[in-house]
């Protein structure tokens, strides 16, 4: 079997002569295209983008100033629900036998951002902050205990959660309400048949 290649067609050789002209040619276009356009780099860290509000970022744990005043009451639903397990939470009974999270560790190098720990919180206090440079160098660097987590929740963020809870407690009053007419009304419909039936036997009998 020869091992002689084959002479280079005329074809090929212009093609590998002008190829990489061609994508120097393209390149020069594209940046005359944007060189006399507006810029829009920004001076990172001392400027700073502005994020929309739906974005997903760090996981946060809201409370009322301090740590110990924590706003979760550790039902520990984040922790059920998260699909990568990247949540732990420990509860610890206060003297009021409140319980408080006394640990919430949050593995944000599993974190799949995809905000089911905070739907599903009964208190509203969990929250994907749009935090998104807390990049480090290790992965214990994104393993944040409950004080890399908390803060404390702005005025407008506790008013919401107190809109929240009134909303819920109003539901709860609505559903009471009618599951105690849907009752009534098959009391009365029970008595109404029952009294048929006994005006019936009592024509029978007659």
């Amino acid at each position: 079997m020869s091992n002689v290649r084959p002479p280079e067609s005329l074809l090929r050789k212009i093609s590998k002569l002008f190829l990489p002209l061609w994508g120097i040619r393209a390149g020069l276009y594209l940046t005359l295209q944007h060189i006399f356009k507006r810029k829009f780099t920004v001076q990172y860290p001392e400027q700073r983008i502005e994020i929309d509000t739906n974005f997903r970022g760090k996981v946060t744990l809201l409370n009322r100033g301090t740590i110990e005043d924590s706003i979760c009451n550790c039902c520990r639903k984040c922790e059920a629900i998260c699909p990568v397990d990247c949540i732990r939470v420990v509860p610890l009974a206060g003297e009021d036998k409140k319980k408080r999270p006394l640990i919430y560790d949050v593995d944000m190098n599993k974190c799949l951002y995809c905000n089911l720990c905070e739907e599903v919180c009964p208190e509203h206090c969990v929250v994907l902050d749009p935090v998104y440079d807390y990049s480090s160098y290790s992965h214990d660097g994104l393993y944040f205990t409950i004080k890399g987590v908390s803060r404390p929740a702005t005025a407008a963020e506790l008013e919401e959660i107190r809109l929240f809870h009134e909303a819920e407690e109003g539901e709860k009053v609505r559903q009471r309400e009618l599951r105690k007419k849907e009752a009534e009304a098959k009391k009365m419909a029970g008595a109404a048949t029952g009294g048929a039936e006994n005006k019936k036997e009592n024509a029978e009998g007659e």
